[in-house]
């Protein structure tokens, strides 16, 4: 074949692009129902529950996979509130862990903190995917990419449960290239109070797997500005990163304006991220979806920090005619939020010892006056006790220089008759 008739050849063949794998595994009862609900919605996407307690596995949907562990340490049932014992069910079998997550690109953890699985076993799988993912070369940056969402337990649940979800919290951070955090309390402003538990906690569910299933849609679909899963990892470059998620979506003729504003209505959100460094968001619409929105929301949403790194794409979706939808991911600097807080409070602690030495000072001067004080009545004392000595011993003198005066002045005594020479 010719040369030419070859690179004709080669220039006209498509490209083949591999299918990023993602795997979503649900952690405990918490994680199981989330993710049975994700399962329903979600297409494309390998589903993965699993538990040391058999009964919560039995009532998961045959189309999702599942996998028991730690039967010689948990024997087959929960752990209650015990993540010690989590932890060494998951160590039991953590080459069987890893087995789950290999050649996956992307791997979400889904599970409810403050129990025992998701808060003991959550980090063995976390830490297992991330060994079994090391960084490559020298650039540090990782070749498959993990991000955790989690529920915290309701304040009414007691300080123990709470103190063991942080602790969880922080373990998987350090392992996950990102962590979403929404606490169940959050559940009791968007249901009534005659909404059922098990309504409510569904309602959550929901949230979550809008999230996911938007994040999801993002890196998967072609859009007409499109983002990728290269994109993803670009945001994600690193690890223990606090993620903001939110999503906005309103119709009418301020719509653009009002899409971004309602990200950060939602009750699962806490406002605005504070100290932004990348962000990633999608604008979807249909047809009637203009450039001068696409700017309008473009603005409004660089505004949350100018400098940082900012990854935009746009989806066309006919059933979006008429709205427009945006779905936002923020990373935070967590590490410059630590370093700030530890400069403030070094300044506040630079500024207390200043204020005690200015404080001191006065105290030092008024003992040195108080001491110069002591200083002038000892030399007073001592004036008037020599001046008391001197007046004495002058006196004295004097007494003695009035008795010399008293003889010398004295005339002579007259010479006895019998003594006088006769004539």
């Amino acid at each position: 074949m010719p040369k030419q008739q070859q690179k004709q050849n080669k220039t006209t063949t498509p490209l083949r692009t591999r299918k990023i794998k993602i795997k979503v595994i649900g952690i405990g009862g918490g994680g199981a129902s989330i993710v049975s609900e994700l399962a329903s919605s979600l297409k494309g996407v390998s589903f993965l529950i699993v538990d040391t307690d058999k009964k919560v596995l039995k009532n998961v949907k045959k189309s999702v996979r599942t996998m028991i562990f730690g039967e010689k340490t948990a024997g087959g049932m929960g752990t209650g509130m015990n993540p010690e014992l989590a932890r060494k069910a998951a160590l039991e079998e953590k080459e069987k862990i890893a087995r789950t997550m290999r050649d996956q690109d992307l791997v979400v953890l889904v599970g409810s903190l403050g129990g025992g699985v998701a808060s003991g076993a959550g980090p063995v799988f976390a830490k297992q995917f991330m060994e079994s993912c090391s960084s490559t070369g020298t650039t540090g940056k990782q070749k498959n990419i993990s991000i955790g969402v989690f529920t915290l337990p309701f304040q009414f649940e007691g300080e123990k449960k709470m103190k063991i979800a942080k602790k969880a919290l922080a373990e998987l951070q350090d392992c996950l290239s990102g962590v979403i955090v929404v606490p169940n309390e959050k559940i009791l402003e968007i249901v009534e109070k005659k909404t059922s538990l098990k309504k409510s906690l569904s309602a959550l569910n929901q949230v979550f797997v809008r999230w996911i299933s938007d994040l999801l849609n993002v890196i998967s679909k072609p859009g007409l500005i499109n983002i990728d899963f290269a994109d993803l990892k670009t945001i994600l470059s690193a690890r223990g990163k606090v993620l903001f998620f939110g999503e906005g979506m309103a119709h009418g003729p301020n719509r653009a304006e009002e899409a971004v504003k309602n990200i950060f209505l939602s009750p699962f959100v806490d406002g605005e991220p504070k100290r932004v460094r990348k962000m990633l968001f999608n604008i979807t619409g249909g047809k009637d979806l203009g450039l001068k929105e696409v700017e309008t929301i473009s603005n409004q949403i660089s505004k949350l920090n100018p400098k940082a790194k900012i990854i935009f794409g746009i989806s066309e979706d006919p059933a979006s005619q008429g709205k427009v939808k945006i779905t936002l991911l923020c990373v935070s600097d967590t590490e410059k939020s630590e370093r700030e807080e530890k400069k403030v409070a070094l300044q506040r602690l630079k500024t207390i010892k200043k204020l005690k030495k200015a404080k001191q000072v006065p105290d030092k001067i008024k003992k040195q006056e108080s001491d110069s004080s002591h200083k002038d009545e000892d030399k007073d004392k001592d004036n008037e006790e020599r001046k008391m000595r001197r007046s004495a011993i002058e006196a004295k003198q004097q007494e003695k220089e009035e008795k010399d005066r008293e003889w010398t002045q004295e005339p002579d005594w007259e010479i006895p008759a019998f003594l006088r020479n006769k004539d």
